[in-house]
C-alpha cells in the first residue's frame, strides 16, 4: 500500500518556484538614493548603480546630508546561498562579506519586522576597522557596507540599526 501512495504522489509535478522582485528605498533613516553617477560608489568596480534585482544583483549607493557617510548596499532575490542561519558555516558568511572571519566574530541583531537573520563583524583593512552586516532569509540577502570618509567608523552595533532602518523600507514581492 505504502508503494503504491508514493508512486501516486511521485508522479506529481513541482509547482515551479516563485519569481520575486523588489523595490530599493529611495529613503531610509537620514540615508538618500544617490541621485548622481559620481554619487555613486560601484562606479569602479560595477559601473555605477543597479536598481533592478532582477537583472543582476543589485547595487545601490545611499548618501547622507553631512557629506561624510554613505551606504553600499547589494542585493539579491533568491539566493543560491541560503544564509538565513548563517553562523553555522564560516564559509559562506566571509564569502558574502567578502573578509575571512569566524563566527566568534559575527553578532547576531534583531533585523526587525521583515524577519530573517541580520548579521554583521567588525573588521580591519589597511588598519581602518570597518562593519559590515548580511541579511538574509529564503528569497533574499542583503549585505550593507558604510563608508565614512572621516571621524568614527561605525561600530557593527551602529551599522546594524541603520540596516533595519534600510529593511523597514525594502519591499520584496512575488511576480505573477
Amino acid at each position: 500500500m505504502s508503494i503504491i501512495v508514493w508512486v501516486a504522489t511521485g508522479n506529481e509535478e513541482k509547482p515551479p518556484p516563485t519569481k520575486r522582485t523588489a523595490t530599493m528605498p529611495a529613503r531610509f533613516g537620514e540615508y538618500r538614493l544617490a541621485g548622481k553617477d559620481d554619487e555613486s560608489l560601484w562606479t569602479a568596480t560595477h559601473g555605477g548603480d543597479n536598481l533592478d534585482p532582477t537583472i543582476e544583483t543589485a547595487h545601490a549607493t545611499y548618501v547622507h546630508p553631512d557629506g561624510v557617510k554613505s551606504f553600499m548596499i547589494t542585493l539579491d532575490l533568491d539566493p543560491i546561498v541560503d544564509d538565513s542561519d548563517p553562523g553555522g558555516n564560516d564559509d559562506v558568511i566571509s564569502a558574502l562579506l567578502n573578509t575571512p572571519i569566524d563566527s566568534g566574530a559575527v553578532k547576531t541583531y534583531d533585523p526587525g519586522s521583515i524577519g530573517g537573520k541580520l548579521r554583521c563583524v567588525k573588521y580591519a583593512v589597511k588598519n581602518t576597522t570597518s562593519s559590515r552586516c548580511v541579511w538574509g532569509n529564503d528569497v533574499a540577502t542583503v549585505t550593507a557596507q558604510p563608508v565614512v570618509t572621516s571621524g568614527t567608523r561605525p561600530t557593527p552595533g551602529q551599522t546594524a540599526t541603520e540596516v533595519r532602518s534600510f529593511l523597514a523600507e525594502l519591499h520584496i514581492r512575488a511576480v505573477q
